[in-house]
């Protein structure tokens, strides 16, 4: 894995907690650079809400590599990312020009989908402006890169 563990806190964790812990280890597995760990470590608390299903998730760099755990209640975090389990999905298959912007494809579903939905403020990133390179650093790790 590159050196980086993807830990799970089994005691507090949910459907929320496993999507993104299952999504994270996947790309943990694909680097063989070792810039997926270091972009981890690095990584603020980030919490994830469904609002769909009503569950929400933690993700927080640790010297290991990175956390994701279930319990959500009396943390400070850094982006609050309010999404339906589909955003999660549609913004893996997101194209990113390195850690810095989101580029598409502009003619892409998924990309539609994730511009209209924030318009419409069914996908909400709380502290976007204040913390953007955290806000873009953990989509860069969820995001599924090609070969």
């Amino acid at each position: 894995m590159g050196g980086c563990e993807v830990l799970l806190d089994e005691g507090g964790s949910n459907g929320a907690a496993y999507l993104v812990h299952m999504l994270l280890t996947q790309q943990a597995e694909a680097d063989s650079t070792g810039r997926f760990a270091r972009t981890a470590r690095r990584l603020q608390p980030v919490k994830l809400a469904l609002s769909d299903t009503g569950e929400s998730c933690a993700v927080a760099g640790c010297p290991e590599g990175i956390k994701v755990t279930g319990e959500t209640n009396g943390a400070a975090y850094a982006n609050v990312i309010t999404a339906e389990s589909r955003h999660v999905l549609d913004v893996t298959q997101l194209r990113l020009a390195g850690q810095i912007l989101i580029t598409g494809p502009v003619r892409g579903k998924p990309f539609q989908t994730v511009v209209k939905d924030m318009a419409a403020r069914k996908l909400r990133i709380g502290g976007l402006v204040r913390h953007y390179g955290n806000a873009m650093r953990f989509l860069w790790l969820v995001n599924v890169r090609g070969k």
